[in-house]
């Protein structure tokens, strides 16, 4: 069996590890069953999963990202795996790769990296350490799973190494789920007096980088009549209601959501703004798309290389003027949405083509 490690699930990804635990034989490792940042409800992912997930003993080291897991060498023992699909650049890496080369191991190490190309080319990291080990790591390791085709670029030109895996949900099971949840738009559309009207969503945890101040004056600045609902919670909440005092067209903030009450807004709404100055990827852009929402996507989002002219554009965070005529183009072309039916697949890429091609990259 092989082995697969990442430092928690998240909803945006149980289709992806479904999927390389079922074609790869992987043995399913998680730092934590809830990371701090998010606090997803473990039961009901876990009851999506088609594996039965570990959870690995150790020390944190400063935040979810960051553990020293205990067992790692017993765990490669006693599976002795042909494959070891990591964390980005994170010290059960270091663990794999000593354990390998002391052992003189034949299995292949990969790491799975999220960074957007705006990180890498714009020195936009969350870390100087995670960038200088960006330059040396990449060596040593078999190959590595990238979000955007830009990074993809990036670290091949450099390395020689880099397989293409955007953050996105199969298709096929997403839009079942959506339809399901048509009911519950409904419902939700009427509690906030929203049927007959233009929807402008935001789904974001409420902090600093996730640029909402700019997206609160541009709404205000947009020329059409429409409702802007953001999804979310988090320590700007009280200074975000603050300005959306101020501003002269409508605002709901409906907390942190998940599961059905949190997908049945992207049924409801037109598009969906992602303005972030700093983003890795951001996988609501995926889950809007699935739904037939368009999409305003911040450039330095890794998302972005999921936008084209069919489903959306692709936006300057710091250019609110330009983000306002993008919320007016999107809402013209979106129009109000109809809760009878679900929306248009409005998604470039196929899962089933990118998770194939990972499994051939990684199987060669």
């Amino acid at each position: 069996m092989n082995l697969f490690i990442r430092t928690s699930i998240a909803p945006y990804r149980i289709d992806i590890y479904n999927a390389l635990h079922e074609r790869l034989d992987m043995k399913m490792c998680f730092y934590y069953r809830t990371g701090s940042s998010q606090a997803f409800d473990a039961d009901s992912l876990e009851r999506k999963c088609a594996f039965k997930p570990v959870y690995l003993d150790g020390i944190r080291l400063g935040s979810d990202n960051r553990k020293l897991c205990f067992g790692i060498w017993r765990l490669l023992r006693r599976e002795k795996p042909a494959l070891v699909i990591v964390p980005e650049f994170q010290i059960v890496l270091l663990q794999v790769l000593f354990y390998r080369w002391i052992t003189r191991g034949k299995f292949k190490v990969v790491s799975m990296i999220d960074d957007s190309f705006d990180m890498i080319s714009n020195d936009n990291d969350f870390t100087r350490l995670h960038a200088r080990l960006r330059n040396v790591l990449p060596k040593y390791l078999d190959d590595l799973i990238v979000v955007t085709p830009e990074v993809r670029e990036w670290y091949r030109q450099r390395f020689g190494k880099g397989v293409w895996m955007p953050i996105i949900m199969n298709e096929q099971k997403a839009r079942a789920y959506y339809g399901s949840l048509l009911p519950r738009s409904a419902e939700l559309a009427a509690e906030y007096g929203l049927e007959g009207r233009k929807v402008l969503l935001a789904v974001n945890r409420l902090v600093a980088l996730k640029n909402l101040y700019r997206v609160i004056e541009a709404f205000n600045m947009a020329e059409t009549d429409s409702v802007l609902v953001i999804v979310g919670d988090g320590p700007e909440r009280g200074n975000l209601e603050a300005a959306a005092s101020r501003c002269g067209k409508r605002i709901i903030f409906t907390g942190r959501l998940e599961g059905d009450d949190l997908y049945a807004w992207y049924n409801i709404s037109g598009a969906l703004i992602l303005a972030s100055w700093q983003e890795a990827f951001g996988a609501v852009t995926n889950e809007a798309l699935l739904a037939g929402c368009r999409v305003i996507v911040s450039r330095n989002a890794g998302s972005s290389c999921l936008v084209n002219d069919d489903n959306g554009e692709i936006v300057d965070p710091t250019d609110v003027r330009g983000m306002a005529r993008a919320v007016d183009r999107q809402l013209a072309v979106s129009g109000i949405r109809d809760l009878s039916v679900p929306g248009k697949n409005l998604m470039s890429v196929s899962f089933e083509e990118r998770i194939s091609n990972l499994v051939v990259e990684l199987t060669q």
